[in-house]
């Protein structure tokens, strides 16, 4: 099988605007209904590029953007003096964050990538607090035929079996959220 992981050299596609109209901060926002969180997660953050957006909405929060690759890391740190961003540079799945230490994480066009998402949901449900959500958004196999954007057909994930993913590793209430063009959005609860 081809390696599904984001070309770090083509990480200025990651800052396009554009992202903005495909996947809106609002539905985002809304969809967590966080209040007062203290401890949010970025998971595959790359450029943070919506950690900055989603740290402007909880400035309150610790907002920690996760990424496996060292280039973006460093994009992170050189691009982004936000106070309440922290970039960490991580291995694979991991999640390094104390147990119900997390009120929520966010996973933006990820999913499709992971090798072992169970691994991944299950070290997300070990940090998450009681109650804590977990929101991803990926790219959809049923994308408008007109678009030429993102990953190959093959490389995406159809939303029936996140849902079941996230059922078999504990999470609850996991619910589609609409109002994407290319994505789907699914929310789900610890």
């Amino acid at each position: 099988m081809a390696d599904k992981k984001f070309d770090p050299k083509k990480k200025s596609k990651l800052n396009n605007p554009q992202r903005l109209k495909l996947i809106p901060i609002d539905i985002i926002v809304n969809s967590l209904d966080l209040t007062e969180p203290k401890n949010l997660v970025d998971y595959g953050a790359g450029t943070g590029f919506f950690t900055d957006y989603l740290s402007e909405q909880f400035p309150k929060a610790r907002v920690f953007a996760l990424d496996i690759e060292e280039q973006m890391i460093e994009e992170i740190n050189q691009t982004l003096d936000v106070p309440n961003i922290f970039p960490i540079q991580i291995e694979d799945n991991q999640m390094p964050f104390a147990e119900n230490d997390i009120d929520a994480v966010w996973s933006i066009a990820v999913y499709h990538e992971l090798k072992t998402p169970d691994k991944w949901l299950r070290n997300v449900h070990r940090t998450l607090k009681p109650g804590g959500k977990l929101l991803i958004i990926d790219w959809s196999v049923n994308q408008k035929p007109d678009s030429k954007m993102g990953p190959p057909l093959g490389h995406r994930i159809r939303e029936e079996k996140v849902i079941n993913d996230l059922q078999n590793t504990g999470f609850k209430n996991s619910q589609i959220i609409s109002g994407f063009k290319n994505h789907f959005g699914i929310i789900a609860i610890k």
